[in-house]
């Protein structure tokens, strides 16, 4: 009997046409550092490579803890390429943090950069799994030079091939319950969501284009690497977002393509510098991850020109699920044209997309339904939860958690979040996770967070505390606390200390009548 045909990819396959089609030419560019596709290719190589020699399995898993640089891109092929599955840090993010990442994926390597040095001795106490850190920059006693790695590895491709269900990549992203879980994302996904990727994209990008990358690599901007890559164009890396730095490396690199979240936006519209900004080499300026006011984007068109193009994704399902393209973003047009504005645009070319009721049932345009999708670019499952994977993928939809309409054109509007998600600056807060932190200070009896409309962050998170019994706290003492326990973006920006909270008859605390009251008066409940 003829056996049957095992399906397998080359984990590496895409990098080395880029190289052997690009060659020489300029593929990323990290301050004063320059690497060709050749170079791109053979470092990712030599890493995976090291790996491999290292130790690491099918599909182990693989840490990134660093701020941005040309090793998060490297690093990524490197760990596909050796049959592994990465998973990133953000590098704001706090060492408790960081710890149940590591331990809930079984991490046993970490790449970490200088800038997080202190965390990663605390890391190497406290993850058990981890076996080897490598320091991209930097080396200690117990702590592996990321330069020695590249010196001593074979530039050989690794020779590894995986199956389609193997796993890629987790993204963790906190639930409702505030606990960290993780996407999970095959090579199948990801191979699939890449087509999508390029069924949607402008067709005018190529090898004389350049991508600006100031938002993290760990997140959103991750979209735009290796796609852009293939496509011939350069990654231009900036280490974090300063609008005057910005301003300057889209004129000094004639940057053509770049990926900013609406705060970021924001702030580039206050710098004084834009006036007198040579922009001119832009032709593309994609932005998204969380909602933007109708009065920033008409801004941004008159200050930058018509280049904005929108894009709404999920970390369980990747942007693009919706688009509003350049041409969309009318400011001076008829009111319908203008409304479109607070619109995320037309559901992608290639997603299965659809609004559907609390019995998974479709909703008529006008009406409020949760955001649902299907298909092969959106995640195989959260990573060894069952049973929040059964409830996000019931009825073969994976459930965004946002509700909206949809007009008479099948423009889509978020409205509001089913679940109690905050968005401040482009990034997932989750209120419950921000409150377990408050209760574990000493004075704190109770305490209820929401997100609260910002002009700056779009929402900014609020926390109405209640004192211990003869206790006394401040919100400056608050924020100190809260600085050692989670993230700096996820900190209450504003504290109100109260007597009680509001309560049902079964004592849960309402969060939403909180909520609401800071967003009364309002058309839609995101900002």
């Amino acid at each position: 009997m003829e056996a049957k045909h095992r399906e397998t990819i080359d984990p590496g396959a895409n990098l080395a046409w880029a190289a052997a089609r690009f060659g020489g030419r300029e593929a990323v560019a990290d301050g004063g550092r320059r690497l060709s596709f050749l170079d791109l290719n053979r470092r990712s190589r030599q890493i995976a490579n090291a790996l491999i020699h290292h130790g690491l399995a099918p599909e182990g898993r693989v840490a990134k803890l660093m701020s941005n640089c040309a090793e998060i891109i490297e690093t990524g092929f490197a760990t596909a390429m050796a049959g592994g599955a990465s998973l990133n840090l953000h590098p704001r993010g706090s060492v408790a943090e960081h710890l149940h990442m590591l331990e809930d994926s079984g991490a046993e390597f970490l790449f970490v950069d200088e800038a997080h040095r202190e965390q990663a001795r605390a890391l190497r106490e406290g993850a058990t799994r981890l076996r080897r850190v490598i320091g991209v920059g930097w080396r200690e006693e117990g702590v592996e030079s990321y330069d020695g790695w590249l010196e001593r590895a074979s530039a050989r491709p690794p020779g590894v091939e995986v199956g389609p269900e193997g796993l890629f990549h987790l993204h963790y992203t906190s639930g409702t319950s505030g606990q960290p879980k993780a996407v999970v994302n095959t090579h199948r996904t990801h191979r699939a969501w890449m087509r999508n990727f390029f069924l949607n994209l402008d067709y005018r990008l190529g090898a004389g284009d350049s991508m600006l990358h100031a938002a993290p690599l760990t997140h959103a901007a991750f979209n735009y690497t290796e796609t852009y890559l293939l496509r011939g164009a350069r990654n231009i890396i900036l280490p974090r977002f300063d609008p005057e730095l910005y301003i300057a490396a889209v004129a000094r690199e004639r940057v053509t393509t770049a990926f900013l979240v609406p705060t970021m936006l924001l702030a580039l519209l206050e710098c004084e510098s834009l006036k007198r900004a040579d922009l001119t080499s832009l032709h593309t300026l994609n932005y998204g991850t969380s909602p933007i006011s109708e009065e920033t984007l008409c801004r941004a068109v008159e200050a930058i020109g018509p280049i904005l193009r929108q894009t709404y994704g999920l970390t369980e399902a990747r942007q693009p699920i919706a688009l509003l393209h350049s041409w969309e973003h009318v400011v001076s047009g008829t009111p319908e044209q203008r409304r479109r504005l607070a619109s995320c645009g037309k559901p992608a070319a290639g997603v299965t997309f659809a609004l559907l009721d609390e019995e998974d049932r479709p909703v008529a345009a006008g009406e409020m339904g949760e955001i649902c999708l299907r298909g092969d670019y959106a995640m195989a499952g959260y990573w060894k939860d069952p049973e929040a994977t059964a409830e996000a993928m019931r009825s073969g939809w994976v459930h965004s958690g946002d509700l909206a309409v949809t007009d008479e054109d099948g423009y889509v509007y978020i409205v509001d979040r089913k679940k109690d998600m905050i968005i401040s600056g482009g990034f997932n807060i989750y209120p419950s996770e921000v409150e377990r932190a408050l209760c574990r200070h000493p004075d704190v009896l109770e305490a209820a967070v929401v997100g609260v409309p910002d002009a700056h962050w779009g929402e900014a998170v609020k926390a109405l505390i209640v004192p211990r019994h003869g206790r006394d706290v401040s919100a400056s003492e608050i924020a100190e606390f809260c600085r050692k326990e989670i993230a700096s973006y996820k900190k209450p920006k504003h504290v109100e200390i109260v007597k009680e909270l509001p309560k049902n008859s079964r004592g849960k605390i309402l969060r939403r009548e909180i909520r609401d009251r800071h967003w009364a008066g309002r058309t839609r409940k995101v900002n």
